[in-house]
């Protein structure tokens, strides 16, 4: 198979999918982008982090294979030697990387 991303199928079976679980980004929401990110009101992270699980585990338990986002990134960086760290308000927001 060809690397990349290969749909065929909107309504097919839906072997493996990339996930987010919610996190400390839900609170940064304003009610300014609420609309804008078709939300009815600000989110409340436990309960956005267990409809998730819950979700992750009903695909789970449907032959989806589950993969997250931060570990794959993990993943990606896990060779590479950081060269800078840029934060923004103690918030992290860009590494600088290259190949060890």
């Amino acid at each position: 198979m060809y690397p990349g991303i290969h749909n065929f199928s909107e309504i097919g079976k839906l072997n493996k999918v990339l996930l987010h679980r919610p996190g400390e980004e839900l609170e940064s929401l304003t009610p300014a982008t609420l609309e804008r990110l078709l939300f009815d009101d600000i989110p409340y992270l436990k309960v956005a982090q267990e409809e998730h699980d819950r979700f992750a585990e009903v695909l789970r338990e449907n032959g989806v294979e589950v993969i997250y986002y931060v570990d794959e990134v993990a993943k990606a960086i896990a060779g590479m030697q950081i060269v800078k760290v840029i934060h923004v308000k103690n918030k992290l927001v860009n590494l600088i990387v290259k190949p060890c």
